[in-house]
């Protein structure tokens, strides 16, 4: 052990007290504190704007994900708060602040202009400013506080589809298979399986054709069977009944305004009975278990009357016809602004027969065989030309169609770009609306890229 003299030490403590290089240690000491305290003050303010985008990215996706539901159907707060929940969770899994950005989500539903505006808050420990607890007293708050909103528009419309399919006997047993699928594509892209019926925004129609519409349980009414003896549920045209141009309008049924009972020829006709059997006309509905059972039902048979399917896919959609249908399937107002309607019209092949009425008695030679018709629909057969009776009136139709507000898509299935089918298809299509298919996977492609097209129309307007 070393003793030093009480004045040897005493000189040495004043040597350091005078020494004023010895006062840049604890200036040092200080400056380290500060930039520790500022490089950690930077890592936490980083963390909370990474944090942020986060948040903000995951509310952008809650509410376009909303928005897309609110276009297709009704919900509720609650629903709405539930899907605004799952995406959070789907997109911040993992983040720290997941649970809080839940619990401070708000929302508003603005339901007049179409807009979903959506919000949240959370926050973050600082664990460099808090430097064990003791720096957040002097030098900084425990938390930063972070939020964003996000105001997304979604569509106020309803929507009402018409889904005209060939079912003639051209379709072969595997095309009818791909024609299945593709309506099937529709349904599922339009009325999808988690939507609720009762919720759902869009309401589709089915009308297989071929040599006429089978019109079910309806065909009697529109035959005239409440003051006719009519029969079969093979519907085809009416006549241009005392000048009324009737053929290419939607004038409804019992259009006949004269006195006593509405004659015969007023009404639509038979002709044929070459209708498929299963492939039966179904009115607009919701219902999509109904709407897959009568595609799954859809078989081939008969020749090819278009403007039969076309003249039913437009009364399907037009309000003049409400009072055929059930309540439910009725079709909307043309001037209801918050309805849009569409058709699909699709065929494989060329127009080749229509329907006259024969008033009183004619004798007419058909395909080689002479018969009498007698106050009677009957069938005659024609060239299968581009300007010939039937494909006239289906692309009359079609116009007259458009001219009411309808949106229409032709497709034709095929190989020939320039055939009567392909043209008359062309025609009957609203401008940029034209699907040619050359195989059984383009027709599907082109089903489902329509259905797809007609939910970003209706979504985004």
């Amino acid at each position: 052990m070393i003793n030093f003299p009480h004045t040897a030490f005493r000189f040495l403590m004043q040597k350091f007290a005078d020494d004023k290089r010895a006062s840049v240690l604890p200036l040092f000491g200080i400056l380290v504190i500060m930039l520790i305290v500022i490089a950690g003050a930077a890592v936490d303010v980083s963390r909370t704007v990474n944090a942020r985008e986060k948040l903000s990215y995951a509310l952008d996706a809650a509410a376009l994900s909303v928005a897309t539901d609110l276009s297709t159907s009704v919900m509720s707060d609650d629903e709405i708060k539930d899907a605004l929940a799952d995406s959070f969770r789907a997109n911040l899994a993992g983040a720290e602040f997941l649970d809080e950005a839940i619990e401070n989500l708000s929302f508003e539903v603005d339901s007049d202009k179409g807009l979903v505006n959506v919000a949240s808050t959370a926050t973050l420990n600082n664990y460099f400013i808090d430097m064990g607890g003791y720096m957040k007293e002097h030098l900084g708050p425990e938390t930063f506080t972070f939020g964003t909103n996000s105001q997304v528009s979604y569509s106020r419309f309803d929507v009402e589809l018409a889904l005209v399919v060939d079912v003639t006997g051209s379709m072969s047993s595997s095309d009818m298979q791909t024609l299945r699928e593709a309506s099937t594509a529709v349904v599922n892209i339009l009325l999808p399986s988690e939507i609720d019926e009762s919720a759902a925004k869009v309401r589709l129609s089915l009308v297989p054709y071929s040599q006429g519409v089978n019109l079910g349980n309806y065909a009697e009414k529109v035959k005239g069977g409440e003051h006719h003896s009519v029969s079969g549920d093979c519907v085809t045209e009416r006549w241009n009944f005392d000048g009324n141009n009737v053929l290419t309008t939607d004038e409804p049924y019992d259009y006949y305004s004269g006195s006593g009972t509405p004659p015969i020829e007023s009404f639509f006709g038979g002709g044929s009975n070459k209708c498929s059997s299963s492939a039966k006309m179904m009115p607009l509905t919701k219902n999509r278990d109904e709407l897959l059972t009568a595609i799954s039902n859809l078989t081939d048979q008969g020749g090819t009357a278009g403007q039969t399917g076309i003249a039913w896919g437009w009364y399907s959609l037009s309000p003049n016809y409400a009072n055929v249908w059930p309540a439910d399937s009725a079709p909307e107002s043309y001037d209801d602004e918050e309805v849009l309607k569409f058709a699909i019209v699709m065929t494989d092949g060329k127009n080749n027969r229509y329907y006259p009425y024969q008033d009183g008695c004619k004798w007419y030679k058909i395909k080689g065989n002479w018969k009498e018709y007698c106050d009677e629909y009957f069938e005659m057969p024609e060239s299968e030309t581009y300007n010939n009776v039937s494909s006239t009136r289906s692309r009359d139709l079609c116009a007259a169609m458009r001219d009411a507000g309808i949106e229409i898509f032709g497709v034709y299935f095929g190989t020939g770009s320039s055939s009567v089918g392909a043209r008359n298809m062309q025609s009957c299509a609203s401008d940029g609306n034209y699907y040619q298919a050359t195989s059984s996977s383009e027709l599907i492609s082109a089903f489902a890229n329509i259905a797809k097209k007609i939910q970003s129309i209706f979504i985004s307007q």
